[in-house]
């Protein structure tokens, strides 16, 4: 059994090599495989366009049974957005100016020191209070 398999898979593959080495060996094409070269194209190129009017066609009535249920249901169809709609070309979303950077961050670097400042004062008064408490008894 394995030895069958083999001997398709090692067959095939010595086929497949031994046609490549005759393509090799210095033999041209004649008219005949050429013409059946050509008709061979032109039946693959001819195959590609039935298909891809199957789909066309397979789509256009997709899309009016898509329809037929937005109207039923009172959906509204989703917008693609263009992303060459931007003036930079970007993809992601719009940079922010130094202004809307400012307002994002909140108030100016002093306040947050003098926030930092409170917070700390805060934090210690009650327990310079408790060791003066402690203390002074």
């Amino acid at each position: 059994m394995a030895g069958m398999a083999a001997k398709m898979i090692l067959g095939n593959k010595l086929d497949s090599v031994k046609g490549e080495l005759g393509n090799l060996g210095g033999k041209e094409m004649t008219e005949e495989e050429a013409e059946q070269a050509q008709l061979i194209e032109e039946q693959r190129q001819e195959q590609e366009n039935e298909r891809k009017a199957r789909h066309e066609k397979m789509e256009a009535e997709r899309e009016v049974e898509r329809q037929r249920i937005r109207d039923k249901y009172g959906l509204k169809k989703k917008e693609k957005e263009d992303p060459e709609a931007d003036s930079a070309g970007r993809i992601s979303r719009k940079k922010k100016t130094p202004a809307e950077m400012q307002a994002a961050m909140g108030p100016p670097a002093e306040e947050e020191e003098q926030g930092l400042v409170d917070t700390v004062m805060n934090f210690f008064t009650p327990l310079t209070d408790k060791i003066s408490g402690f203390f002074g008894k």
